[in-house]
């Protein structure tokens, strides 16, 4: 059952069910006097502006009308889906690709990201979408540094309860709305005129029997003051379970790509040997550590490298008792391939989704002050935690234990002595210690306060705006069970004092001075061996508080001054200053960076920005014989940074209806997404991943695997990035097929110093292959061969990103039987994903269905060729029927890979060989059912997602991850399988 981990949401929870319960019963006795009452979506085919909306022009249209390419999700279809979440609706939108969720990214503890929920428009990053709230900005719900999640607020701190409708612009729109518009703008419009009492109640839970999910919601409105003020409040609870890997079957593979260990290259020539460097294979573990411990070889004294000697392949189980560990066919370290990989494999211990649990509040009052001027107040709250009780273990991989240490077996250490061996090559996932968690506990806050009314000047009547509003997201970072690096040191060094107990080797010393009263000695080999009381000393909960605050004055105004013979000229123009903040606490163990994991420092900065703009829509011509309508939009906007000064973004727009059957849109925009306070004045954290040396081995001839800790930090030097984007449109609305409508989008979208931090692992590739500037953020330890200690990461300007492709939306709705068919299809087609690095290194991540393979590809932008989303409606009035299907095209790995299997070529930095470079595509299919009992307001449903059980594609485990189907992939296939939500809803 879903676990309470917050006593004040538990209360909520309860009290929103009892509500409910209570609310449905009175609905029930009520029937034939109550009635439901539905919000509509505002409409006009007019070219005069009027209420700000996204429509991408601050024209009121709906999506087909609109100059800039818009998709409308109104409530109908919103409760058809049935989500917990509503990011989890809005993400099935195919232009919408890569978005983060409780599903995925689940495992990422040092950036403090894992649990929000983000969207992501084109698969450019959801640092360069744009949310808003009514047409308002919301702060960022994470500090991160280089992650597409930087700078993006949480859509969990959404009421949706009180939803109208959702607007989402596929277009550069920066000049009407500021930075991170870049490409395009997801708009929450809340229902302000509800009036009436209306709530949800709902479970859900997989074909598996787990991930079981809550939802619970009341939203209540009322005018007051005879009509002149309107009140609205509402609260919601949703909850949901952690799902492992082990508790899926498709998991049972073992499925991992590995370095080809047959793969050499010639150390003089630099020539491959023919084979390809990276293969694909089944049933992979870990080859060099198991929970228990792994024996890997010896060392003879003053040796650098270890030899393989009859300990070898000795594993530590259960009580400290040893079997012998069978390698398997294929080693590739860390991996092997066969053996015995069950009891070495990591992989499946991963969680697959977290734990959620959210709380939502949120309270609007309005009075019309006069007959055309209405002041209002809105106060929002938003609390989620999102836990991942297995986000990773803390593996040692390349340990060397001496033959003193008191917890080898003594026929072990007279081996040893005998054979003239001093340290043991060791590695192990210290299954003894508990796995890090992530724990993240984020505090949403709102307030704003503003007026809104219309005036008349010169015979024409004016609308304006103007508010000040303050949000903040208190974000608790704790990663409980995180190891503490120098105790683990101190505690796995142990030995005898002089009255022949064990204890740390620190205070058995002769030096006073070394001695650390409060170590207790580790036994590093086997299951169960050691004591809580040592494990309390190894391990810590890493902890860090950070406070981001966003203040936002803004006004603007909009009217018709002139006139034309082909319309009224409209205006519009304002201006905004906002101002961005971050505060920090970290704990002292992370602040000295001695945590496996996380290592968080106290960041601190703020900057301003200051913002003016101007748009029009001019008519051009209208009820010509070539020209039923023909309009002109343009708009610019100054703004000013405090920390890289101004800049200018524009945007021309014009749509032309030569028939009234066919309609043409065309955009030029320039755009811009400015660095969040992550990229700019993020402290720092850093942590442990399993890393490639670019350089090959003169003895091997291969590349070293080994462990090396990664830094993040900011960089206040950074500027914004800057964007041109270009869409052409067309929109058919065939008379001869009433009810038909159907849109075709180009879109071309090019960034020029795009903001990224390229990970570890490309740093160093980068440096390695000539990009000396990058070589001062690789570390590199004379004393241990030239082996990476350290690799700094941090964002910089320096890349240049492409996007081309289509998008297609059709709908139909026609009279059939008692009841009416309703048809609607969305697709987004991406011709073109491509990523420049400043040493005009490109990868084009069109086609690419998973991350880069772990090959050092860094921050390239990626995503399926296709997404689609096509549904079939039969509404008979009460009962409604959808059955949905939405997909992806199969992909690559990567498209700068050579697929070969004998007489390859040399593998190279920009050109890896590998053996197979095909990832399955995917369709699934939904179902939804509601029916409305009859004159009492309430609605029952059921939902099935995925409703024929289809496994995700087979997605091998990156070098660097060793995750199957975790993180890189997990925003394109479903890892949960048959899911079933059923509910009821009610309004009255």
């Amino acid at each position: 059952m879903l676990k309470e981990t917050n006593s004040v949401a538990g209360a909520v929870r309860r009290t929103l069910g009892i509500a409910g319960s209570t609310l449905l019963a009175l609905t029930t006795l009520a029937a034939g006097t109550a009635s439901a009452q539905e919000a509509q979506s505002q409409e006009s085919s007019g070219a005069v502006l009027d209420v700000v909306t996204v429509t991408g022009t601050r024209i009121v249209r709906d999506g087909y009308e609109a100059p800039t390419p818009i998709s409308v999700l109104g409530t109908e279809q919103l409760a058809k889906m049935a989500t917990t979440n509503l990011a989890d609706s809005v993400n099935r939108l195919p232009a919408l690709s890569g978005g983060r969720s409780s599903h995925n990214y689940s495992g990422n503890v040092s950036s403090g990201t894992a649990g929000i929920n983000t969207l992501n428009l084109r698969g450019l990053g959801a640092s360069r979408t744009l949310v808003l709230l009514d047409g308002k900005r919301l702060v960022p719900a994470t500090l991160g540094t280089g992650d597409s999640a930087t700078g993006a607020p949480d859509v969990n701190a959404i009421p949706t309860a009180l939803i109208q409708r959702v607007e989402i612009v596929t277009g550069g729109a920066s000049a009407v709305y500021g930075s991170d518009a870049l490409a395009g703008v997801v708009n929450f419009i809340l229902d302000k005129e509800f009036t009436g009492v209306k709530g949800t109640a709902q479970y859900g839970e997989s074909t598996y029997k787990d991930n079981e999910s809550q939802l619970y919601s009341l939203a209540m409105g009322a005018p007051f003051a005879d009509s002149r003020g309107h009140v609205l409040v509402s609260a919601e609870w949703a909850g949901s379970d952690e799902i492992r890997g082990n508790d899926r079957p498709w998991n049972d593979a073992g499925y991992q790509l590995i370095t080809n260990p047959a793969y050499r290259k010639d150390p003089v020539t630099g020539l491959g040997n023919g084979v390809p460097e990276l293969i694909h294979v089944y049933h992979a573990g870990l080859g060099q550590a198991t929970p228990g411990g792994l024996i890997q070889g010896c060392y003879a004294p003053l040796a650098k490298t270890s030899t393989n000697c009859a300990l070898r392949g000795t594993d530590f189980v259960e009580g400290g008792q040893y079997l012998p560990f069978n390698f398997g066919s294929v080693i590739s370290n860390p991996y092997m391939s066969g053996g015995d990989w069950e009891r070495s494999r990591n992989d499946n211990l991963q969680s697959l989704t977290m734990q959620m649990e959210r709380s939502t509040a949120f309270g609007r009052a309005s009075f019309d002050v006069t007959d055309n001027t209405t002041v209002y107040g809105e106060l929002g709250y938003s609390k989620t935690r999102a836990i991942n009780h297995h986000a990773l273990r803390t593996f040692d991989f390349n340990l060397q234990i001496s033959r003193d240490n008191p917890y080898l077996p003594d026929e072990m250490r007279q081996y040893m002595v005998d054979s003239g061996y001093d340290r043991l090559a060791f590695g192990t996932v210290n299954a003894d210690l508990p796995p890090v968690q992530g724990d993240n506990t984020r505090t949403f806050k709102r307030y704003a306060m503003g007026a809104e009314g219309t005036f008349d000047m010169g015979g024409d009547e004016w609308s304006w705006d103007a508010y000040v509003q303050r949000s903040t997201t208190e974000a608790l970072q704790t990663a409980p069970g995180n190891r503490i690096n120098p105790n683990y040191t101190k505690a796995i060094n142990s030995t005898r004092d002089a009255a022949g107990r064990i204890v740390c080797q620190v205070n058995a010393d002769a030096d006073p001075t070394n001695d650390d009263p409060a170590c207790l000695p580790y036994n590093p080999f086997g299951v169960g061996v050691n004591s809580q009381a040592v494990v309390d000393y190894i391990t810590e909960m890493g902890r860090a508080e950070q406070e981001l605050t966003q203040d936002v004055v803004a006004v603007s105004a909009s009217g018709t001054p002139f006139e034309s013979w082909a319309g009224p000229i409209s205006l519009a123009f304002g201006a905004e200053h906002r101002r961005e903040k971050v505060e920090g606490v970290a704990s002292a163990i992370d602040e000295a960076s001695q945590f496996f994991a996380g290592n968080w420092h106290a960041s601190k900065g703020d900057y301003n920005v200051t913002e003016g703009f101007v748009e029009t829509v001019v008519p051009l011509a209208k009820d010509l014989p070539v020209a039923q309508a023909l309009d002109l939009n343009a708009a610019a906007r100054w703004t000013d940074y405090s920390t890289s000064g101004d800049v200018v973004t524009w945007k021309l727009g014009t749509t032309w209806q030569p028939i009234d059957d066919i309609r043409f849109r065309v955009t030029r925009s320039r755009d811009i997404r400015a660095p969040s306070l992550g990229d700019l004045f993020n402290a720092g954290q850093s942590g442990g991943s399993n890393f490639t040396d670019p350089r090959v081995d003169p003895v091997t001839g291969q590349k070293p695997q080994y462990l090396v800790t990664s830094v993040t930090t900011g960089n206040p030097d950074l500027v914004p990035e800057e964007a041109d984007t270009t869409g052409i449109g067309i929109v058919l609305s065939p008379r001869f097929l009433p009810g038909f409508t159907m849109s075709i989008d180009y879109y071309h979208i090019e960034i020029e110093g795009a903001i990224a931090s390229l990970g570890a692992q490309t740093v160093a590739d980068r440096c390695e292959a000539g990009a000396t500037q990058l070589c001062q953020y690789v570390i590199r330890d004379p004393a241990q061969n030239d082996k990476i200690i350290t690799v700094i990461n941090k964002p910089q300007n320096i890349l240049g990103q492409e996007a081309t492709g289509y998008d297609v939306e059709m709908s139909y709705r026609l009279p059939i039987g008692p009841g009416d068919l309703e048809l609607r299809a969305l697709g987004t087609y991406f011709d073109k994903l491509e990523t420049q690095d400043s040493n005009g290194r490109v990868v084009d991540g069109s086609g690419m269905n998973a991350g880069g393979a772990g090959v050092g590809f860094g921050n390239a932008l990626l995503s399926p060729k296709y997404r689609y989303l096509m549904s079939v409606g039969y509404n008979w009035d009460p009962v409604t029927a959808t059955v949905t299907m939405r997909g992806v095209s199969s992909g690559k790995y990567n498209n700068n890979f050579i697929v070969c299997s004998t007489g390859c070529p040399t593998s190279t930095l920009n050109n890896p060989t590998i053996d197979s470079n095909h990832i399955d595509g995917v369709k699934y299919f939904d179902l939804s059912l509601n029916g409305k009992l009859l004159e009492t307001g309430a609605e029952l449903f059921f939902v099935v997602e995925n409703l024929l059980n289809e496994e995700p594609a087979l997605v091998a485990g990156t070098r660097g991850g060793g995750y199957y189907n975790g993180q890189d992939n997990a925003d394109f296939y479903d890892r949960l399988g048959r899911y079933y939500r059923a509910g009821v809803r009610f309004q009255f």
